[in-house]
């Protein structure tokens, strides 16, 4: 981990870290490093900070994210890749299949973005790690919109987001994918630029603890999301002020 963040220095998420994060916080920042670099992060799925697994039983995450590597590649995904946007979930094509682009049907953001939804959990394409700092960091210091999560990232980076959460004031499950993740630096950064040829799978573990947390998908409801910046919110949800 320590390798990873001392070269994530010299990028812009790095010198952004250290001046929205960790210079007012150098303290909390340390011991979320630390704390993130004890971490066992070998198992089906990794819980941070003191508040583990997101909430109690029955209450929902306060936001869920996803990586824009799920998108579908053939037939593409109708709302591009390398972006925040999900076509289908803003618009809220029914569940059912027969109403549903082909290349969403077996789409895990449109899954768990529906699963979100009506958890009334925000819900958060992930791009760049510049973008998630400005996206759910920064509102969870500053606010604490954001005090809880769910996660579904490679696993290369399990302990460098959860230093960021532990920073910010948040607790999370991380859960793993299973094909197509980063297994390197190199990969990584190409990724973070928005570079992924590989379409990326979550881990069946990690699909049925994301239905645990989420709960399951009963009949379409009259329910939508509301965009506001890159996320996504249900239309009765409001952000903490």
């Amino acid at each position: 981990m320590w390798t990873f963040c001392l070269r994530s220095l010299s990028r812009e998420y790095g010198w952004r870290f250290a001046a929205r994060v960790a210079a007012g916080r150098p303290l909390r920042t340390l011991r979320a490093f630390r704390e993130a670099d004890r971490l066992d992060v070998t198992g089906a799925g990794v819980d941070v900070g003191i508040r583990a697994a997101g909430a109690p039983a029955g209450c929902p995450p306060s936001i869920v994210g996803v990586g824009f590597c799920h998108k579908p590649i053939d037939p593409p995904c109708p709302s591009g890749r390398a972006n925040h946007d999900c076509r289908c979930l803003e618009t809220l094509a029914p569940h059912d299949a027969a109403g549903v682009p082909a290349p969403c049907r077996s789409c895990a953001i449109r899954d768990i973005g529906m699963r979100s939804l009506r958890a009334g959990s925000a819900f958060y394409v992930m791009t760049s790690a510049r973008d998630i700092l400005a996206d759910v960091y920064v509102p969870a210091i500053e606010s604490g919109r954001f005090p809880t999560g769910l996660f579904v990232l490679c696993r290369y980076s399990f302990k460098p987001f959860a230093a960021g959460l532990l920073a910010s004031g948040m607790s999370a499950r991380l859960l793993p994918l299973d094909q197509g993740d980063c297994r390197d630096y190199r990969t990584w950064l190409l990724a973070d630029r928005g570079v992924k040829l590989e379409r990326t799978t979550v881990a069946a573990s990690g699909m049925t603890q994301a239905a645990s947390v989420l709960g399951t998908l009963g009949p379409a409801r009259a329910m939508r999301f509301e965009r506001r910046g890159h996320v996504l919110y249900p239309a009765t949800a409001r952000p903490a002020a």
